[in-house]
């Protein structure tokens, strides 16, 4: 086994997922700036294992949990550029390692849209509902991203070669 530095390179497609990406991003920011304009002086800003709100406070709270969130998957959404190995996964010379390189960059780019939806979704459970009787909806959300995760890990496994 020899790990290998892999170099992306910014086809067409790439491009467009890097702005349909930003574009998202930003609608995703007006949304909440808009729910934050909508919302009362105070929501709740903690849940709670059953769902039910803990604490209170100003609905600008919201701002910090979804600038983290932000930087969060513009990281993992732009990471693949970056020189250094962006997945830290063995890399093996062979007819698989174009395929793993492409897992791997999906998986990515999918983990950001999903960090993008958890973000959403925070900001209108925490703003935008007058019910918070179910946390469930998040742990779907985050469930699903470890499923992808574990699926597109063995993916990339099953493509060595």
């Amino acid at each position: 086994m020899s790990d290998i530095k892999l170099n992306v390179v910014r086809t067409t497609k790439d491009k467009i997922f890097d702005i349909v990406f930003l574009v998202l991003t930003l609608t995703i920011w007006g949304i909440i700036i808009w729910l934050i304009s909508r919302a009362p002086d105070i929501v709740p800003t903690h849940f709670g294992p059953s769902g039910k709100p803990d604490a209170y406070g100003s609905p600008t709270f919201i701002l910090i949990p979804s600038t983290i969130m932000t930087v969060a998957a513009v990281f993992v959404a732009f990471s693949i550029y970056l020189p250094i190995a962006s997945v830290n996964l063995p890399f093996y010379k062979g007819s698989g390692n174009a395929q793993q390189k492409k897992l791997g960059i999906l998986l990515s780019r999918i983990i950001a849209l999903f960090v993008l939806g958890l973000m959403l979704f925070i900001a209108i459970y925490t703003l935008g509902m007058k019910n918070h009787e179910s946390v469930m909806p998040i742990l779907i959300i985050v469930g699903l991203m470890i499923g992808v995760s574990l699926v597109f890990t063995i993916m990339m496994y099953r493509a060595k070669k």
